[in-house]
């Protein structure tokens, strides 16, 4: 049973263009369907979470992140008597705007966009799934539930200044209320993905040996249950140990969230998803012990991981690779899928947005092909 600030599964979806309603199916199982069966939802097998050019099979890519953090986004929804498919759905679609080469990528194409609105992995999230996707003949994009491009674009939290160009233009003729806070499962999916991201990226670093067991032990919580463990299991092997650490870890964050927010919501009464959207900060939240925790981990792991050095010479260099293909691009509209150039010719829309759209959703192996036959 839901709680009353709930989304309920019988809730109008609110989609922009109206539909025909499915009794057997809720609006959020329908929303989370459609994600799957995007291309661009398939194409997240070919991004990175972390690494350039991974060079084990067994590192975390996009798809495999989203899988976890929609996993962990049910379960947490589930225990705090919210709708699991809504958060589930949100957690589904939250990376969909990445481009290749990760947080890199998104800086090289927001630096070559300065002029034009800038890129940002969420604001083109919201493009993707309502303006670049189109498998349906009735409707350009997904046709998401209202929910679901509010988790989307709220990500972060609310919009108080600089809504960017495209969020105001979808946003005056679907209002997504910008300036409040999103519903308790975007709140969800958003701190899932901190725990999944934060806690996979220590697994993954320790797999590559950018770090090793006693280096992440200098992180309180790992340097815990790391002692806790042995002690129970005094022959564990250093990968069993390690795994187990993570493991420990990541269900502390989970059993915390739900703790706190737990509390919170009992202690604020919240009687509708309108008072959610008024309380003076977002209800889903971690204890301070659990926000110390995870900041010493993020700190960890900047230092130790994101900061690194990519060992690749400057040719293969994800800044080269993408300003390459991004100028042959637009020299050569020509080669670009026929869809694409239409959108290009009817010029309803800049050269440049159009073609940094059609970068975005490239895989690194397609860029890399791309830019090794065509553009280098």
């Amino acid at each position: 049973m839901l709680i009353e600030c709930a989304v309920k599964h019988d809730v109008d979806p609110q989609r922009l263009f109206p539909e025909k309603d499915y009794p057997q199916r809720s609006p959020f199982s329908r929303d989370g369907d459609r994600i799957i069966h995007a291309s661009a939802f398939r194409r997240l097998i070919g991004k990175t979470q972390v690494f350039i050019k991974p060079q084990s099979d067994h590192v975390r890519n996009r798809l495999t992140h989203t899988i976890e953090v929609s996993r962990a986004s049910r379960q947490i929804a589930t225990m705090l008597g919210l709708n699991p498919e809504l958060a589930e759905a949100i957690a589904l679609v939250h990376d969909m705007g990445h481009p290749p080469y990760g947080h890199i990528g998104e800086n090289i194409l927001d630096k070559i966009l300065s002029d034009s609105g800038g890129f940002n992995h969420n604001v083109q999230a919201l493009r993707v799934v309502t303006h670049l996707e189109n498998p349906y003949p009735d409707f350009i994009g997904l046709n998401l539930s209202w929910y679901c491009l509010e988790g989307i674009i709220k990500h972060n939290g609310p919009f108080k200044t600089d809504v960017p160009s495209y969020v105001q233009e979808y946003n005056s003729k679907h209002d997504l209320l910008l300036n409040t806070y999103p519903s308790c499962e975007a709140q969800i999916a958003s701190l899932a993905d901190d725990i999944a991201y934060n806690c996979h990226d220590l697994q993954d670093g320790l797999r590559a040996n950018l770090f090793s067991l006693n280096e992440i032990s200098s992180i309180p919580l790992v340097e815990f249950y790391r002692n806790k463990i042995s002690a129970a299991h005094p022959d564990i092997s250093e990968t069993h140990l390690s795994l187990s650490i993570i493991r420990k870890i990541f269900d502390y964050f989970v059993t915390d969230l739900n703790h706190t927010s737990k509390q919170a919501l009992d202690r604020a009464e919240l009687k509708s998803l309108e008072e959610v959207r008024n309380f003076q900060r977002g209800i889903i939240s971690f204890s301070d012990e659990a926000k110390a925790h995870l900041k010493s981990i993020k700190s960890f792991l900047w230092i130790n991981m994101y900061e690194k050095q990519v060992d690749m010479s400057k040719e293969d260099n994800p800044e080269n690779v993408i300003m390459s293909v991004f100028k042959y691009f637009m020299t050569k509209t020509d080669v670009l899928p026929d869809s694409w150039q239409k959108r290009i010719n009817e010029g309803q829309e800049e050269k440049i947005r159009i073609i940094c759209d059609y970068i975005a959703g490239m895989t690194e192996k397609f860029i890399y092909k791309t830019y090794k036959e065509k553009a280098q």
